[in-house]
């Protein structure tokens, strides 16, 4: 099963993660060691092998779009949070120096107490015990690390070059009060990535994991068991699930009145006439006119129901394998049995 890999931010750690790992097993990155943002994404590539799930918060959002643009095959999902995808822009670097040389100067403290407030939601008066949290968090850092995650940031790629190539699932989050990086910059995101989901949080700003981690930890949880739930499926197979299940009722109640010596008589007899003893809709009755093994799985046929059809009409299970599958018999023995065909 993938790996649900989160992604913290600037100065942070797992503490902004919290939300989250209280509810499903995941990892949080360490990515205090690296200089660049690529590097980053490199090293954890190394670090986690086989499929992941990304969750990336701020910087961690930009770790996690360079880890798609690298690896992309090696990512099952990914979650964008409080991020962008804009390069370095103009005048960063001095405010960023300011930032640097106040950590240097007057220690991780002043810092937290410069930068942290304009990272709440606008408007709102921080919550003390919070504040008093990720203050500790911050003073985990060393100024030195500090200034080398800011300057990864400063040579930060801009994804915004590459970010349409992701075609995979992807979850933005944003709190609605976060000035540093507003709903527009993940309505940007979602414009270059059409199957993107698009989350807003209210009361919430930049540290939107930890103002509001039961919301934020619920939605990322479900987003990521629903990825995970699917990662073992074949690539294309409908899901056979409820809704299908429902939706194919009539179907799968036809195919399995093929059970008995007097359904098979029936259909044999008049095809037309059986299906009519049934509520198929026009899909479901073309579908199985047809034949179309594909058609009537994704209209909600079990297979372990339909394939009675073929008690009547002898079809062989591989013919049934290859259309299912959209293949040809040549191709489905080839590709999926590991058979070489003769002709």
């Amino acid at each position: 099963m993938p790996t649900l890999l989160l992604i913290p931010g600037l100065v942070s750690d797992a503490f902004v993660w919290h939300g989250v790992t209280a509810r499903m097993p995941s990892v949080v990155a360490d990515v205090s060691t690296q200089a660049t943002i690529t590097a980053m994404a490199q090293d954890l590539l190394a670090r986690h092998p086989g499929r992941l799930i990304l969750a990336g918060h701020s910087m961690g959002g930009r770790v996690a779009m360079e880890m798609a643009r690298l690896a992309p095959s090696r990512l099952a999902g990914m979650a964008l949070l409080n991020t962008g995808m804009h390069p370095r822009r103009e005048g960063e670097e001095a405010k960023r120096q300011e930032k640097i040389d106040l950590a240097h100067k007057s220690g991780m403290v002043a810092l937290a107490e410069s930068w942290l407030p304009g990272m709440m939601a606008a408007g709102r008066t921080p919550d003390p015990a919070l504040m008093a949290d990720l203050t500790a968090m911050v003073c985990r850092f060393t100024p030195d690390i500090h200034e080398r995650q800011l300057r990864a940031l400063l040579s930060r790629p801009d994804a915004a070059l590459t970010l349409s190539a992701w075609t995979g699932p992807l979850l933005l989050l944003t709190g609605a009060q976060d000035l540093w990086s507003p709903v527009a910059q993940h309505q940007d995101i979602a414009a270059l990535c059409p199957q993107a989901r698009l989350e807003v949080i209210d009361d919430a700003g930049h540290f939107a994991p930890v103002e509001q981690p039961n919301r934020v930890g619920a939605i990322i949880a479900a987003w990521a068991a629903e990825i995970a739930a699917q990662a073992d499926r074949i690539p294309e197979t409908p899901l056979f699930d409820r809704p299908r299940a429902n939706a194919g009722y009539a179907l799968n109640k036809m195919a399995m009145g093929l059970s008995t010596p007097e359904g098979r008589a029936a259909f044999a007899a008049d095809e037309d006439a059986y299906l009519s003893r049934f509520a198929l809709t026009p899909d479901q009755r073309a579908a199985v006119k047809a034949r179309d093994w594909e058609a009537m799985v994704r209209l909600g046929g079990n297979l372990f129901y339909i394939l009675k059809i073929s008690a009547v009409d002898p079809t062989p299970i591989r013919a049934i394998g290859a259309a299912q599958a959209g293949l040809t018999l040549d191709d489905f023995l080839t590709t999926r049995l590991g058979k070489v065909t003769n002709g």
